[in-house]
């Protein structure tokens, strides 16, 4: 049981089968003639990077990527063989680094070309590189018309191996698809030209997770999967209507450490942004903002129905439409976060709640990458704990 572990308060559980089960979905989806890339940036969206890229390992996932050097670096440190895409920009400081544990490059500028150049003349050795073309996300990238320029230098430099060329989807996740789509035909058009010119063999890779399950043609030589392994549809509409099982990987459990009755009329919190309209008890737990527990990055609408239904959201919540907010799942069943969060402690509404005690554990929702990296994790597979607790490295045996 998980109350006899030893984790204090407050941990996050990760259900390493379910993991490995996702991996499997989505090698089912592409199929055999199609690479597999793991994207385990942001410690693996939460879950912790290093135990699950030794899960990826096992399972023969073809790459992973990250975000930054060092990020790649610690996977390495940690055992990791499988290839690691790194994918930031980098600073001429982090070539030594790339080189030295075996990182693939993303190469976005002429700039990064010659520190490449000046790094090998001096130090010699080998850099895997990926090229980055940009066509329509507007983040980095050299522009489509000098892609093959940029390729055929690249291959002039001794030391230097062009592995791959890729790109990033903008919209794939939204219902209309035009403007992928036109990324998309932007990216095969650059790809046509670098085999024009002899540079053939690349592995071309542009679908992230949305257009994993409702693009195939766009899966190419490899797909780059993130969300989709941890058991999260990139958005609502593209869970509807299709016949892709995934599983949760993930939750942050939290024990109660106080309850009490509240009055008629009571406020709760700082700010009193909530009152009782009746008497109800409430449950304290041990996590705050601190935590994650409810932050959510502020977005720019992207429509103005967007703008209207943010808006409508932050009114329900101001005159205390509690249950517009995601419930506290207790064993006993659902509870809702009344008042403002506070920095370690949060009280919920447990009207509804049958058999709760202090130390009864709570599912709280939280965004994954926004959860404190130094909450304890508990590794599982279905009931059984493989290790809780620490930085410690993880033992486990596949599922059969």
């Amino acid at each position: 049981m998980m109350e006899n572990i030893g984790l204090g308060t407050h941990w996050v559980e990760v259900d390493l089968g379910a993991l490995q089960h996702n991996y499997r979905v989505i090698r089912e989806k592409i199929g055999p003639q199609v690479k597999l890339l793991g994207v385990v940036k942001a410690d693996a969206y939460g879950l912790g990077a290093v135990e699950v890229s030794k899960v990826l390992e096992a399972q023969g996932i073809d790459m992973l990527a990250v975000t930054s050097a060092a990020e790649g670096q610690q996977l390495r440190e940690a055992g990791i063989k499988t290839p690691i895409l790194v994918f930031r920009p980098f600073l001429p400081e982090e070539i030594s680094v790339m080189a030295r544990w075996n990182l693939t490059a993303t190469v976005a500028s002429r700039e990064a070309i010659l520190s490449l150049k000046e790094w090998l003349e001096e130090h010699g050795g080998t850099i895997n590189l990926h090229l980055k073309v940009e066509t329509g996300m507007g983040r980095y990238g050299f522009w489509p018309e000098e892609a093959v320029v940029a390729a055929q230098e690249i291959m002039s430099i001794p030391g230097l191996f062009l592995e791959g060329v890729y790109s990033h989807l903008a919209t794939a996740m939204w219902k209309n698809k035009a403007y992928c789509r036109k990324q998309f035909q932007i990216f095969q058009e650059t790809c046509a030209n670098l085999e024009k010119a002899g540079i053939k063999g690349l592995i071309k890779h542009i679908a992230n997770s949305a257009a994993i399950i409702e693009l195939p043609e766009m899966h190419l030589d490899m797909v780059r999967a993130g969300t989709l392994l941890y058991g999260q549809y990139p958005n609502a509409p593209v869970k509807k209507g299709i016949n892709f099982n995934l599983k949760d990987t993930w939750s942050f459990k939290a024990k109660v450490v106080y309850i009490r009755e509240l009055p008629q009329g009571h406020s709760v919190g700082y700010g009193r942004t909530f009152r009782a309209r009746r008497s109800l008890p409430v449950a304290v737990l041990p996590v705050g903002y601190v935590d994650g527990v409810q932050l959510e990055p502020l977005f720019k609408p992207a429509t103005f129905l967007d703008f209207l239904k943010g808006a409508a959201k932050l009114l329900l919540t101001y005159v205390g439409w509690e249950k517009f907010r995601a419930p506290v799942q207790f064993p006993g069943g659902k509870g809702r976060i009344i008042g403002k969060v506070g920095m370690q402690l949060t009280m919920v509404d447990v009207s509804e709640v049958k058999d709760l005690t202090v130390g009864t554990i709570a599912s709280v929702p939280v965004r994954r990458t926004a959860i404190n990296s130094a909450i304890p994790k508990v590794y599982k597979e279905g009931i059984e704990v493989l290790q809780a607790g620490g930085d410690i490295g993880i033992s486990y045996e596949q599922e059969s």
